[in-house]
């Protein structure tokens, strides 16, 4: 049973029609908050953050395809306050009069998405995609800004960071075909599975949340073969 289905997915890869592409644009990031969290820290906002990745799109019929990606997203959130948030908060970080603080985690990320076209494939239609993605976090820092100016970079290392996590992607997009390529623009969320602090004894629910809107390019490399 396993060696036929194994047959028919080789198969089915071997006369796929196969896209390969990139996409840029923005994301808004933060990080969910606990009761205990709550009550100490102020108020997380969105981090804007540039993103990007290089993808392949293996058609598997006209409707439905697998994409995998390597992707790089900034996560964190972004800290405002009119007024002086003592270094004695749960973040530990002293944010003067009229100042701003970002955390930046930086990671390589890999989805690997189901994606459904909905409407004709030949034509202008819209895709949902839904997949898993693993991500690595290869650097972090906190961006400390007074009146907005003046900002002061600090690195944080990774050690406060579980490196892996492991998140769910939903996205919802537009495609638009021309020759042998097509151009797209879509939104897609995020929502961290696991943990991203990695506080010794206290297992803290704390996760990324992603929103962001990219588009892209892509490209056929072969000639789609027509099913009998």
């Amino acid at each position: 049973m396993f060696k036929t289905l194994a047959l028919v997915f080789i198969t089915n890869l071997t006369f796929a029609q196969i896209f390969v592409g990139v996409r840029g644009g923005v994301t808004g990031s933060t990080m969910t908050k606990f009761a205990l969290l709550e009550k100490y820290t102020p108020d997380f906002k969105l981090l804007p953050a540039p993103t990007g990745a290089i993808f392949a799109e293996i058609n598997l019929s006209d409707r439905f395809s697998i994409q995998p990606e390597l992707a790089f997203t900034q996560k964190g959130f972004t800290i405002q306050e009119s007024f002086d948030v003592g270094g004695d908060n749960a973040l530990g970080i002293n944010i003067p009069l009229g100042g701003k603080v970002s955390l930046k985690n930086n990671h390589l990320e890999l989805p690997i998405l189901a994606k459904i076209k909905l409407g004709d494939p030949d034509a202008v239609h819209a895709y949902i995609m839904v997949g898993p993605s693993v991500g690595y976090l290869f650097g972090s820092r906190a961006v400390i800004s007074i009146l907005n100016i003046f900002p002061i970079r600090t690195s944080l290392g990774t050690g406060l960071f579980h490196r892996a996590e492991f998140s769910g992607v939903v996205a919802l997009g537009y495609e638009i075909p021309f020759n042998n390529g097509k151009f797209f623009m879509e939104g897609r969320y995020q929502h961290g599975i696991s943990r991203v602090l990695d506080v010794p004894i206290f297992q803290l629910p704390v996760r990324n949340q992603t929103v962001g809107f990219s588009a892209g390019v892509s490209f056929a490399l072969n000639t789609r073969v027509k099913r009998v």
